[in-house]
């Protein structure tokens, strides 16, 4: 049943190429692309994995990691909604993930002709690469900068 799943996941984003997706890395703490989650372990040219730091950009205890796994966001008690309306601090990749769709989501439309892989391209150019360059922490600021200033790939290209 695994590989039903592994093969019309990667089938539908293959599928899909102009649009972008962004994914939670995992929380089995271990190599995303080893153990071939899925989506995460993917490798595809519109897909972006995305890791969960705490609020200093520290690597949490839970985070999966590994090639596939482009950058990480603050993804460490989260506060979140929940049913009812109640807040809860939450913590997990798919806390860490909607800040990066976020990002993805404010740099189309400053431009809305970029593509997935010129958003991602984008996103990975401004984040700050920890010490150890493990980690890859999102700059939303830095990201916006790169396309305003003409640094991204859509501007090299006209």
């Amino acid at each position: 049943l695994y590989q039903l799943w592994y093969d019309a996941v990667e089938t539908a984003i293959k599928n899909a190429p102009g649009t972008l997706f962004v994914c939670a890395a995992g929380n089995s703490d271990s190599d995303a692309s080893f153990l071939q989650d899925v989506p995460a372990g993917l490798r595809l040219p519109n897909l972006l994995a995305v890791g969960a730091v705490n609020q200093a950009g520290d690597e949490t205890s839970f985070t999966s990691y590994g090639p596939t796994v482009a950058v990480d966001a603050d993804g460490y008690e989260v506060e979140s909604y929940v049913p009812g309306g109640a807040k809860l601090k939450l913590s997990g990749t798919s806390m860490a993930s909607p800040n990066v769709t976020n990002l993805a989501a404010k740099l189309f439309a400053l431009d809305p002709s970029l593509t997935p892989q010129k958003i991602i391209e984008l996103i990975k150019q401004g984040a700050t690469p920890s010490e150890d360059g493990r980690r890859h922490l999102i700059d939303p600021k830095r990201s916006i900068e790169l396309l305003k200033n003409g640094k991204s790939i859509s501007a090299a290209a006209k």
